[in-house]
Formats: C-alpha cells, structure tokens, sequence
C-alpha cells in the first residue's frame, strides 16, 4: 500500500515500481522512496544462507505476506505542473489551478509535467523549464507558461513563454539541445527517492558533484528505470551440492539453529539435527560451530546457486519435513527418450525475488552487472536488507541427453553468427565476451517453443510461465515453471500435462510450430536487414514470449536449431522426431 492509501502488488514493488522509480497515479505523479523508508517491519524476514550470503545481507523481507502491515512512502514527482486550460506552470504542492479559479474558469486539475532529466549515474530531476527559457540567465519573478500552437503534441509545437519577461523559447530541441545550451544540462546531483533528511554520517558519505550531462526523456519512458531482479529457487540442498556436507542444512539454517538453541539437552538436539540432514559425524563438531553462531566459510556465486538447483532439480525428491519443494521423476515417452535422459514432475518450488538495485538509461546486462552503474535502494548504505518477494508454483523440468547434445554441436554450423552477434553486442557496451555454445541456443529456443505451447493447454497465460535455464559445459537443462505470489502451492494445471501420453503430443507440437512463420521468408533465413538483436530465424510472431517469462531477453533464438525449416540444412536437433510421425 502507498502512503496516500493507493493500492499496489507487491510484485510491482520489486520490478517497474521499486524505490527510485516514478509512478503515475490516479491524481498525481510520484516517486517511491528507499525501501528502508517504508513501513515493512510486520513483513517476513528469510535467512536463506545462499541468497544472503551471495548479496551480502543480513536478511531479505517478503512484501507479500501481511500485506496489510506493509506501507510504501512516495515523493512528488516531477514537481512541475501543468494546467491543461490556460497553460500556466506552477513547482507549488496545490492539484488546481489558482489562476482559472481566480478568473472564473473553473475547477481545473493540474497535470504533471511530461520530461524529466536524467544522467548516466542515475541522478533524475525535472526538466529546467526556467533555464531553459531564459536560457541560463536570471530572472527576479519567473512566471512560466506552456503555449502550444497546435494539438499536435510535437515538441516543435510547444513553447515555454514567461510573463514577468515576456521571453519565449520553443521545445524543439529539449531531446538533443544544441552545444550552445549543454550548459543548461549540468547534472543537479538530485535523488528524489532518497530523502534529505541525511545524518551527518550519511552527509559524509555522499558521492562527489556529479559531473555527467543529464539528458531529456519522457516521464514514462521505460528506460530511466531498470530494475534489477535476482530469482532464486528455494530448493534444498542434496549432498551432491558441494563439498561441505554441512550445505544440505543451509536452506532451513535458522528453524535448526533456533531448534538447538533452544533445547535443554544439545548433545540430543545435534544428534537429532544431524541425522535429519543426513550429516556425518565426523562433522559434528562443525555442525555445532554453525549452530552456535559461528557462519559457515562458504563461497556464494550466482552461478554457484545455480548449480545447486541444478543438482537438487536433476534428481527426484521428497522429504516430510520440507513439504514446499516436491519433485518426481516420470517415465518418458518412446520416441522423446533419445532426446531427454529424464524429465521430473515439480510438484511444488518456491521461488524468491530480490531487488538488487537499479540503473537508468543504460540496461543491466543479463548475465552479469558489468560495468553499469548500479543505484542503491537504501537511504542508509548501512542498511543490511533487500526488499523481496516470495512465489509458490509447479513446474515440468527437462534434462537433454548430453551425448546427443555434443553430437550435434560437433555438427551444426550456424550458431556461431549469432553467439558472434551477441559477443559483439556486449563489446560496444563494454562487457566481456561469453563462452557461449550451441546448447545455449537451442535450449533457449526450445523453452519458448515449449512455453508457447503448454500455455495453450494448461489454462495458465504465457505471462504466467517462466523459463529457467542451465546451459554450460556441465548443464544441460531446461525448468519450465509457473509461480503464484497470492497462495501457497499450485493448481496443477501444469504438471498434470506431465504425463507421458499427454506431454509427448505437446512437445511435438511445440517442435511443428516453430517450423513457419508469418514473417517467413525472412525469418527463416536468419538474416533480417537492421537486426539490432541476437537472433536468427526467430522474431515477435513466431519465438519471442513476454519479457517477465524470458531470462534472457528475448535474444539467443534460432528456430533452425530445432528442425530444419530450410532446404539444403540438416541442422534440427528435433528433425527426426517429425520424421517419425
């Protein structure tokens, strides 16, 4: 809930209306605050080691459980308002007009202004209509007002008069302002969304005068506002995992450190935890340190996080006293049986999202943050918490099999263009290359062939499903799962598609989709003038799916990977299977 009583979804809070991002609203436009300005102490706290440990706090909260304990504070934003009757510019905190009620005009609702300033270090303020007017030079009784000489809404068309100096100044040039007028665009060093009430330990803290040129955008505009979004699955920790066996207690650390704290006889209580988890005893005595307190050395990395999902996801599992996570494996039908060594049925997976931070103007790459400059989303940098949410869901997970899959990428010839392509994307924004391999392009085209396609028969929306990929020299899978923040556990839609009988026509199917497209013959050649994306034969009407549902952004697809839609190739990885039929 915001602090004027407005209703909003906790998952908005962690993507497109996190701290720092503007919001319009119904009467007003506004920018939420830092999140530890909020009122979220009624919200629940998780201590799952993995995730704090790789972000480095203490705990994440979930904004969406008690929800009604939950406020979000907002600040005006942009200041400038605008009448849309008689033009008149006011920065004063009043939602009408003064000027038409004071002549007769009216009740006439202001309206906030359109453009906003921004810089690459994510400082954002309004649009300087006063300098920009008077271009730079000072004036006693500014009175602004916008005059517009069409309705066209073109920027040419729009002009900023003042009324104590009569001086006038057309819009048109605000996006890319001449060199005469950069000066007009020094950057003001302003966050909103970080209060001023500092202390003056926070004082000393602040960066230097920002010395970056701040450039003009649409208040709406999606890119002066990237979030940046952590997914983890909350599974727990097989012994294959890692090293440590003390790592398959990580996930439930806190309920076992409370359980043994607590007890009037440790020696039982170890004993019991340790069994429990299946722990040695030869590592008891460090089993004891971690319980007492003392944290466990263990590097977290996001692929390592990965990794163990991957471990934990590529292996049936139940366990009575972890009921959220629940996996089986299930028999595969005959002719998908030389393309997956196993599929499993995830019965139940919960999922946290955590928001990391933000960026403005440039995006954050989705393999790694490189060198995008990353905006806190605490007032106080001492603050040891991320804002988060927490999902339930289901989900069907898919392991190819690997011999197959190096076979054909021994192979196959056209995956190189693309990984080519994307390495030379990520060059010009000044990340390093990847070692990408042809696996990654076709798992990849595979997860939104296959999302596509049990969209239609499992009653979710394709906005409802996610991919989950692991693709590398030892990964070779793919998690197509869907998460419900509004209840615990799923309906079964999903899963209940896992049967055999019912799971090979929808594969085959997603396969036989993907093979035209209503953009064919450009498509299918792979070879689209002005391409700015790293892709092949894919694009909007045959493989792209919703942002929310693909990690990666809709890039790395090429549907030839799949079957061969084409004369003269011979590089489907599924080709046979159409084949059969």
């Amino acid at each position: 809930m915001l602090d004027n009583e407005e209703k909003i979804r906790p998952s908005q809070l962690i993507y497109h209306s996190g701290p720092g991002a503007i919001l319009d609203l119904l009467d007003e436009s506004v920018m939420v605050l830092a999140a530890d300005l909020w009122a979220t102490h009624g919200a629940l706290k998780d201590f799952d080691k993995r995730i704090t440990k790789y972000l480095k706090v203490d705990h994440v909260r979930i904004l969406n459980e008690q929800t009604d304990k939950i406020k979000v504070k907002t600040v005006r934003f942009p200041r400038w308002k605008i009448c849309p009757k008689c033009g008149k510019m006011t920065t004063f905190n009043n939602s009408h007009c003064w000027s038409c009620e004071k002549a007769g005009r009216g009740d006439v609702k202001l309206y906030p202004s359109r453009f906003v300033t921004v810089c690459n270090f994510g400082h954002i303020s309004d649009f300087p209509y006063d300098k920009w007017v008077h271009k730079g030079e000072s004036c006693e009784k500014p009175s602004l007002q916008l005059l517009r000489n069409s309705e066209s809404g073109s920027l040419s068309d729009l002009a900023v008069k003042c009324n104590h100096c009569q001086q006038i100044r057309s819009l048109g040039k605000i996006m890319k302002p001449d060199d005469e007028d950069k000066h007009l665009f020094d950057c003001t060093n302003e966050s909103p969304w970080l209060e001023k009430k500092h202390t003056q330990e926070l004082e000393d803290e602040q960066p230097k005068l920002c010395k970056n040129t701040m450039r003009t955008f649409l208040r709406g505009a999606s890119n002066i506002y990237s979030p940046h979004v952590l997914s983890f699955l909350k599974v727990p920790l097989t012994e294959t995992t890692g090293d440590n066996p003390l790592a398959t207690i990580l996930p439930e650390l806190e309920v076992s450190r409370e359980e043994y704290l607590d007890a009037g006889n440790k020696e039982k209580a170890l004993d019991r935890i340790a069994k429990r988890y299946h722990i040695n005893q030869n590592a008891y005595a460090d089993l004891e340190r971690l319980l007492m307190g003392d944290e466990l050395n263990v590097e977290q990395s996001y692929e390592s996080i990965r990794k163990q999902e991957w471990n934990t996801l590529s292996q049936p599992y139940f366990n009575e006293t972890n009921i959220q996570f629940k996996s089986e494996k299930i028999d595969i039908h005959p002719k998908l049986q030389s393309y997956f060594t196993a599929i499993h049925r995830v019965d139940s997976v919960p999922e946290i999202q955590v928001l990391k931070g933000f960026s403005r103007i440039d995006y954050i790459d989705r393999f790694e943050e490189g060198d995008v400059h990353m905006n806190r989303i605490m007032q106080n940098p001492k603050q040891n918490w991320l804002p988060a949410v927490q999902n339930f869901g289901e989900g069907i997970f898919f392991v190819f099999d690997v011999r197959k899959l190096a076979l054909w990428e021994q192979n196959e010839t056209i995956t190189a263009t693309i990984i080519e392509r994307y390495n030379h994307q990520r060059a010009e924004f000044g990340n390093e290359p990847l070692p990408l391999m042809g696996r990654h392009i076709l798992l990849h085209t595979f997860s939104h062939a296959l999302l596509k396609e049990l969209a239609a028969h499992s009653g979710y929306g394709t906005t409802s499903l996610k991919e989950r990929l692991y693709v590398d020299s030892s990964m070779h899978g793919v998690f197509i799962y869907t998460a419900s923040g509004d209840s615990e556990g799923s309906l079964g839609g999903l899963t209940a598609l896992s049967k055999p009988e019912l799971l090979y026509p929808i594969v085959l199917r997603a396969i036989e989709r993907m093979q035209y497209c209503s953009s064919d013959p450009n498509c299918s050649d792979g070879k689209f003038q002005f391409n700015l994306s790293a892709n092949a034969a894919a694009c909007h009407s045959c493989s792209h799916v919703s942002e929310t549902s693909c990690e990666w952004g809709n890039q790395l697809l090429d549907r030839r990977t799949l079957l061969n839609i084409n004369p003269h190739e011979n590089f489907g990885f599924f080709d046979n299977l159409l084949d059969e039929e």
